[in-house]
């Protein structure tokens, strides 16, 4: 097993999502996986990266080789919502991981201490 491990901090701008495809799309082609399975990895990155452009606090991207896979995960502060914020997240958060999972079927979603965690992992060879 590798112990790769790759990090990247981002504001929780809109204007940043460009950047965190990018990134983990690099870490794809690192380990040499192309095509629809590196589109499918930018399409989950930008959906679990949604959830924390509330929060304002910052986006963190992890990468890690985990041996026949890329664990890959974003975490970012859950935001203060306001009772109209927190009835559009209930609608949309589950459709977002929902698609993440329909791309990545070990997907899941974590909340512990005020921070949200969506982890799922690229197989690789």
């Amino acid at each position: 097993m590798s112990d790769d491990l790759f990090e990247l901090q981002l504001p929780s701008l809109a204007e940043h999502l460009a950047t965190a495809r990018s990134f983990a799309a690099a870490v794809a082609r690192h380990y040499d996986v192309a095509g629809e399975a590196v589109e499918d990895l930018k399409i989950a990155i930008s959906e679990a990266c949604v959830d924390a452009l509330v929060a304002g606090s910052g986006i963190r991207l992890r990468a890690e080789d985990v041996g026949r896979a890329v664990t890959f995960e974003v975490d970012a502060p859950e935001a203060p919502q306001t009772p109209e914020q927190e009835a559009l997240d209930e609608l949309g958060a589950p459709a977002r991981l929902e698609l993440i999972r329909s791309l990545f079927a070990d997907a899941t979603i974590e909340k512990d201490h005020g921070r949200r965690a969506i982890r799922f992992s690229l197989p690789i060879d």
